[in-house]
């Protein structure tokens, strides 16, 4: 059975959280791949990297953050998965991680920044190498290791005065006294073929992007319409903090077009984007299309 731990606190202890006291300096702080292999190993590997950031020491922060990325990632690779595909596996590998460590560092700024942010974290085993569900757009690559690794499940979740704001997930393994990045979700990366394995939002899981939620279709231009004139206007909007269109400008699309899908976009409506919980302006993409049927 999972048991939460808290990552970071700005509330008096409860009975199911358990607070990780600030050491008194940083040197206090575990800064060596010397994690034991356990659920308290995995909050200390990132409780360390949290206190840092909490200094405002972003350099050594980083710096441990990469200290989740696979040693020796060709050897490793060749060892567990084969010799034929290391070097394909090893490149599609430092694809996903600078993803994994640029999303993480963006997260842990934003609950660190935000005093009524907790993060909490939680370890199981992994589910293997073998999806049992497969999510849309993913294809299994029917890849299976030679020497199955020891795989880790680390559940994260961001609470906002104590309430739910963000849940995710992410598969590890532990090599080296650490516990490395080995995957997007509850399977490992080279589970699925390459460009379905996933990934993480680069604006870190604390960044949430606008929603649609009103669309207003646009008036066919008449002219446009009587020559039969179709086609897609791109239009780059900045949406407010109540969802609302503040500005908006064409970037692609026909001329004849253009101010009908601006008049459209204008009054369009969104479930604003949010930064650490809280609702902020932000940039969007709309596509207009004109179709005659």
């Amino acid at each position: 059975m999972y048991k939460w731990f808290l990552l970071l606190v700005a509330v008096p202890l409860t009975a199911t959280s358990r607070l990780v006291e600030s050491p008194q300096s940083l040197g206090a702080v575990q800064t060596t791949s010397a994690y034991v292999p356990s659920q308290d190993g995995f909050h200390a590997q990132l409780d360390a990297i949290v206190q840092y950031y909490r200094a405002g020491d972003e350099k050594d922060g980083r710096h441990l953050i990469d200290q989740f990325r696979l040693p020796h990632s060709v050897e490793w690779f060749s060892e567990h998965l084969g010799p034929a595909q290391s070097t394909e596996l090893t490149t599609r590998y430092d694809r996903l991680f600078a993803n994994f460590a640029e999303s993480l560092e963006n997260t842990i700024k934003a609950v660190v920044a935000n005093p009524s942010a907790d993060l909490l974290t939680e370890l199981g085993e992994g589910k293997g190498e073998r999806p049992s569900n497969i999510r849309a757009g993913a294809k299994t690559s029917g890849i299976v290791s030679v020497k199955e690794p020891h795989l880790f499940y680390g559940r994260f979740k961001i609470q906002v005065q104590k309430k739910d704001s963000t849940l995710w997930a992410d598969t590890f393994a532990y090599e080296d006294g650490a516990f490395r990045f080995a995957g997007f979700g509850a399977w490992p990366f080279w589970a699925w073929e390459d460009g379905s394995e996933g990934r993480a939002p680069t604006g870190g899981r604390f960044s949430q992007p606008g929603i649609l939620i009103t669309k207003i279709e646009p008036v066919y231009p008449p002219y446009a319409k009587a020559i039969g004139l179709e086609g897609v206007v791109v239009v780059h909007a900045l949406i407010d903090k109540e969802g609302r269109v503040k500005s908006a400008e064409v970037l692609n699309g026909d001329p004849l077009l253009a101010q009908a899908a601006l008049d459209a976009v204008r009054q369009w409506r969104y479930k604003p984007s949010t930064l650490g919980g809280a609702p902020v302006e932000a940039e969007t993409t709309a596509r207009v299309v004109f179709a005659l049927h």
